[in-house]
């Protein structure tokens, strides 16, 4: 476990920086702000999913969003939006939140203004959860000695080699080398059968995130040392009501009974359609579950084209179903930091990440249409 001092309020030059919650007379000053740091396109689009990913979150306190404005008496400073969630820790569930948006005036960087919206947006959870950092905001982590747990493993599995070659050699080369690569990749990483396939039938999560989803969440819930909560409300505020992107669900039964599930999109990366297996849920054990639901995910992205397929997972046994059906570990981007004010996790916890389940859909990583 790890602590920090708490601060309401802080010298600067001698005047009081004073850090709260944000109120709607800081809009304006906010938004020209998040303008002059982050340029006009990520203004609207920030504009156009504000409500959806702070007022809308079923997680949000009565309070109201978890955005905390530094100010000195009336002029903004800063600001660090968070995303709250409701995170399982072992055997208990804990106040939480995403670390977002974090930003300073542009002539008051350096100034430890950053850092002191990080330390006291640290006092008003359990745990505070930093993703798909930054440079600096992972060097702000660790200097503040927040657990630096990642990366979390990124995971590719190719679908279209001659699709990839083309982007890079043009379609003749990629015509002439494409049976080549293709069969190192069927060599080195094979797609293998899923085994007892017939006992699980897949299909489009057409109707809304129901009771059904919650129960499954209490199944397996107990077999991951650390997971946000991924009951429907949540799931059906984070993948279908979310305004700016488009997924597409399927799920696993097995038996008459909800068994997993698992969440796509399809973008583009550097010109070439890209597969994102966002979100995967199934007892880890079950290997048909989890092979049937990768199954469903390659048809799927095939029909649309897709070059490759990407995800993220901590989990040793997810990843072991991965390798299975030929997905290689690549370099992550995702770098990871925690902080857990909880008196039932030490220092040996966050050594063993093997059954934390931390993917594309946790925070707000999927932001880009």
């Amino acid at each position: 476990m790890s602590s920090a001092p708490t601060m309401t309020a802080a010298s600067r030059r001698g005047g009081k920086i004073a850090i709260a919650r944000r109120l709607e007379a800081d809009r304006g000053p906010l938004e020209a702000m998040y303008r002059e740091v982050f340029g006009a396109k990520a203004t609207e689009n920030s504009r156009e999913r504000w409500r959806w990913q702070y007022e809308d979150n079923p997680n949000c306190s009565p309070e109201g969003p978890e955005i905390w404005v530094a100010k000195e008496g009336d002029r903004v400073l800063g600001q660090y939006a968070t995303m709250p969630v409701r995170l399982k820790v072992l055997d208990k569930i804990l106040r939480a939140s995403w670390g977002m948006d974090v930003m300073v005036g542009p002539n008051l960087q350096r100034k430890g203004i950053g850092s002191r919206l990080f330390l006291y947006w640290d006092q008003q959870v359990e745990a505070s959860l930093g993703l798909g950092l930054s440079v600096s905001s992972y060097t702000l982590f660790r200097k503040l000695n927040w657990e630096d747990v990642g990366p979390v493993p990124c995971f590719s599995k190719v679908l279209d080699v001659r699709g990839l070659l083309k982007r890079r050699l043009g379609a003749a080369g990629a015509a002439v080398l494409a049976p080549f690569v293709s069969l190192f990749f069927w060599l080195v990483f094979p797609e293998r059968k899923t085994r007892a396939r017939h006992t699980v039938e897949t299909r489009p999560a057409v109707e809304p995130f129901d009771d059904a989803y919650d129960a499954l969440w209490e199944r397996v819930a107990p077999y991951f040392d650390f997971i946000a909560e991924r009951k429907a409300r949540y799931l059906e505020w984070k993948y279908r009501l979310v305004p700016h992107v488009n997924y597409d669900v399927f799920e696993a039964h097995r038996g008459g009974e909800l068994s997993g599930y698992i969440v796509l999109r399809l973008t583009k990366r550097n010109g070439v359609p890209l597969a994102l297996l966002v979100d995967l849920l199934a007892y880890p054990e079950d290997k048909a579950t989890i092979g049937a639901l990768l199954d469903q995910a390659f048809a799927w992205a095939r029909e649309r084209g897709a070059a490759r397929m990407q995800t993220f997972t901590f989990d040793r046994r997810i990843a072991s179903r991965l390798a299975n059906k030929g997905f290689m570990r690549l370099e992550s981007p995702m770098q990871f930091c925690v902080r857990i004010r909880s008196d039932h996790v030490d220092e040996r916890f966050f050594r063993d990440t093997s059954r934390w389940h931390v993917t594309f859909g946790d925070s707000d990583q999927d932001r880009e249409a």
